[in-house]
């Protein structure tokens, strides 16, 4: 009864405040949508120790919501994207992707301004109805390049060693810093990689642009060109400047409404004479997401309540607390995260979880540790993963415990192996003209020195170790995957899949992004598509009164001790070998 009676009270006061907003003019009609997307998309926006801050841009779970929105929103005729030196990666840009191509399959129509664009900017834009370009900027699709730096020659000279040992012949983390080149399997695994990533450059923009594969190769190879030349090979259809917007819309519903009004008169002896106006009515993205919004938990009150868990894994992953800052995730602590899963366990209130990894990996342990805890809570709730721009080695360990697994298909994903190693500084040491002398109790008590290099003895011991972990880590994929431990060792190995090929080894269940695994959530948790949902979000942000944010306004981040090399914590790394960027 009092749950109900909260609810009345609140579909009345925000019934009110709509009401208010009409009356004083500040609800003006409109009936196109103008969202910007500059710079860094971030997967989380978490705000560190300022949760008093508003995020300076919507993260990918507003931008995702909001496109689904302006997608079932009947005002709206038109959604205006202006995109400008994006810095994000191939999974969060196939997400927003799809996203406008579902506004197109929806009826809206769909333009993107570009002032300049690269081959990231062109890859989303292509997927619209039309594409503009500002008179005095240039398109540089180029394609894909990967490069990788080897440091072995500069520790050489400096006169440190990095011993290193893998488990998997393309786990390949340690070679920038014991070779001075590519290793054959690496070279493999780089190359099988690219070309599959390329192709889906080459088909999305085939499929979007009309044309065929083979020219948009030739495009792509020819790579530069000013608006004109792209305009007249079909990679662009207007060129201009910002302010000619509105004029690029008002022609097209001309045009629109002439196509209509003759199909009509086709089909019948007499037309509907009206017509709605020319003008556009723009709504920039902010207001529009804090208007819609509203409607929306309005809306949502109608319907009894649900509620789900929206959890984000970035960054790489370690033991102790997960670190944020202004631009979101950049580490996640095994104890946050499994501090935040009990308490959804726990919470009779959530229904389910959808995680959201995004993480090339880290520490071996700590990997095991989140694994073990979504198991768990697996067990008495949903748990759908979401597999971001990259989910290796720790991140697909972590991945692996979920109920249903999505991934883009170009998220860099697999990476089943393990390293381990130490550097060994004493020829450093030695051209600086220092000396260590080191007194020990215990045969190996300084295994991790810096100063002495492994011995035989310890190099089989350390190997033993990882190859252990690998061997668990294998059956815990084929466990979980329902494979062979014959079928995942050929496909792991240290090597990395794009998320094309991991759905085709068995690696992971689906293609698709957020909303995909929204909709899955919802399914087993018993909710139609439709029915609205509240999402509280994890990690939640710092509060400036706890210990751990009042620490990081200390010098050094409010580390009041030393934490050593790596490995005197965390032996065994589950780690991505490289990253992937467009060039």
């Amino acid at each position: 009864m009092i749950r109900f009676l909260f609810r009345s009270i609140t579909r009345c006061v925000l019934w009110t405040i709509d009401l208010l907003a009409r009356l004083t003019g500040r609800h003006r009609p409109y009936n196109a949508l103008q969202i910007e997307l500059t710079g860094h998309i971030a997967e989380a926006g978490v705000l560190g120790f300022l949760p008093f801050r508003r995020p300076a841009a919507p993260d990918l779970f507003a931008l995702t919501t909001l496109l689904r929105w302006a997608r079932e929103d009947e005002q709206l005729s038109a959604v205006v994207l202006i995109i400008d030196n994006l810095d994000t990666g191939w999974a969060r840009l196939q997400n927003l992707r799809r996203s406008i191509q579902a506004l197109r399959h929806a009826g809206k129509y769909v333009l993107v301004y570009l002032a300049e664009g690269g081959t990231q900017e062109y890859y989303l834009a292509s997927a619209a109805n039309a594409v503009a370009m500002a008179p005095a900027g240039h398109l540089t699709v180029t394609g894909l390049a990967a490069e990788t730096m080897f440091f072995k020659g500069a520790l050489d000279k400096l006169g440190i060693e990095a011993q290193v040992t893998q488990a998997g012949q393309y786990k390949s983390a340690g070679e920038p810093f014991t070779r001075t080149s590519l290793s054959e399997p690496h070279r493999e695994m780089m190359n099988s990689l690219l070309d599959d990533l390329y192709d889906q450059i080459v088909e999305g923009v085939s499929s979007t642009r009309n044309t065929d594969k083979a020219t948009v190769r030739d495009l792509i190879d020819q790579g530069l060109f000013l608006p004109r030349e792209a305009q007249e090979m079909g990679l662009i259809d207007h060129i201009g400047y910002e302010d000619n917007i509105p004029h690029w819309l008002e022609s097209r519903g001309r045009q629109g409404k002439t196509e209509k009004k003759e199909r009509a008169a086709a089909n019948s002896d007499s037309t509907d004479s009206t017509d709605s106006t020319d003008s556009n009515l723009f709504i920039e993205a902010g207001a529009y997401l804090r208007r819609r919004g509203r409607l929306m938990r309005r809306q949502a009150l109608r319907y009894p309540p649900a509620r789900i868990a929206f959890m984000t894994v970035g960054g790489t992953i370690t033991r102790g607390e997960t670190e944020t800052g202004s631009d979101g995730i950049q580490s996640t602590g095994s104890n946050s995260v499994i501090r935040d899963l009990r308490h959804i366990r726990e919470n009779p209130d959530i229904a389910g979880v959808l995680i959201r990894v995004s993480s090339p990996g880290g520490s071996g342990l700590a990997s095991d540790l989140v694994w073990h805890e979504i198991i768990q809570t697996k067990e008495e709730k949903p748990v759908i993963i979401s597999l971001g721009d990259v989910a290796a080695s720790g991140g697909y360990y972590i991945a692996l415990a979920g109920t249903t697994v999505f991934a883009e298909e170009g998220t860099v994903t697999g990476s089943i192996g393990v390293i381990a190693g130490k550097a060994v500084l004493h020829g450093l040491y030695a051209q600086l003209g220092l000396d260590k002398e080191i007194l020990t109790r215990g045969k190996r008590a300084a295994l991790f020195s810096d100063y002495l290099a492994f011995g035989p003895a310890e190099q089989e011991r350390m190997n033993s170790e990882i190859q252990s972990f690998y061997r668990d880590f294998v059956k815990k994929v084929a466990q979980c995957r329902s494979l062979s431990y014959e079928a995942v060792d050929a496909c792991a190995q240290g090597r990395v899949w794009s998320g094309r090929q991991a759905v085709a080894r068995g690696l992971v269940d689906r293609i698709g992004g957020l909303e995909e695994s929204l909709a899955e959530l919802k399914y087993r948790v018993g909710l139609p598509d439709y029915w609205p949902v509240g999402v509280e979000r994890f990690p939640k942000p710092a509060s400036l009164l706890r210990l751990p944010s009042l620490l990081r306004l200390l010098p050094l981040g409010g580390r009041v001790h030393g934490t050593g090399w790596p490995w005197e914590r965390d032996r065994i790394w589950a780690i991505l070998p490289f990253s992937l960027r467009f060039l």
